[in-house]
């Protein structure tokens, strides 16, 4: 844990040469407020570190949905792309609220200037603490696809979900995420 309040974990992934990152923190917030935020594609370049597009692809319904992401890679790497699979669930005893990544490479044609990640995952857990507080939590995988150094992939991951965290603790103090309330998310006192 550093001096913001974010932990940063790491760990190896079979068969894979990039690590995966998790970052967690404890904040003032509703459930609803952070799903919210993830529901607002467009505004994702606004707080999701290194997004540079992102738009709905398709909704099913509050629980699932379909994003399309673009994020900026250091020069001389070009940028990447996927689109990513949510789905949302919460435990009914314990509040908990999961939201599971999934990349679907193959889902939308590539486009040019950017490379298509291979693959994607990892999860949003949202822990209702009591007294106005959640325990966010980020965990991320990819493969980015094309040539790039495993450092370079490993520390951009890194700084990715740290950032987006930061960001996030941030965002769901601001209107119009602080104060609503998703009919479809359990508030826990």
């Amino acid at each position: 844990k550093d001096s913001s309040g974010i932990q940063l974990s790491v760990r190896p992934v079979a068969n894979s040469q990039v690590k995966e990152y998790m970052a967690v923190a404890v904040f003032d917030s509703s459930l609803s407020s952070p799903v919210a935020l993830l529901e607002d594609t467009p505004n994702y370049t606004l707080w999701n570190y290194k997004c540079i597009e992102a738009k709905l692809l398709f909704k099913k319904n509050d629980y699932e949905r379909i994003t399309y992401m673009a994020t900026e890679s250091p020069w001389p790497v070009e940028n990447r792309d996927i689109a990513v699979r949510s789905l949302l669930s919460q435990d009914r005893n314990t509040g908990i609220v999961t939201i599971q990544l999934t990349g679907l490479p193959g889902y939308v044609p590539a486009r040019d200037g950017r490379v298509r990640m291979a693959s994607l995952t990892g999860c949003w857990i949202f822990e209702p603490m009591g007294n106005g507080k959640i325990r966010a939590a980020y965990r991320l995988h990819n493969e980015p696809g094309g040539s790039v150094p495993e450092s370079l992939v490993n520390g951009t991951v890194k700084d990715i979900v740290y950032n987006t965290v930061w960001n996030m603790r941030g965002m769901v103090q601001k209107t119009p995420y602080k104060n609503i309330s998703l009919g479809y998310i359990k508030e826990r006192p």
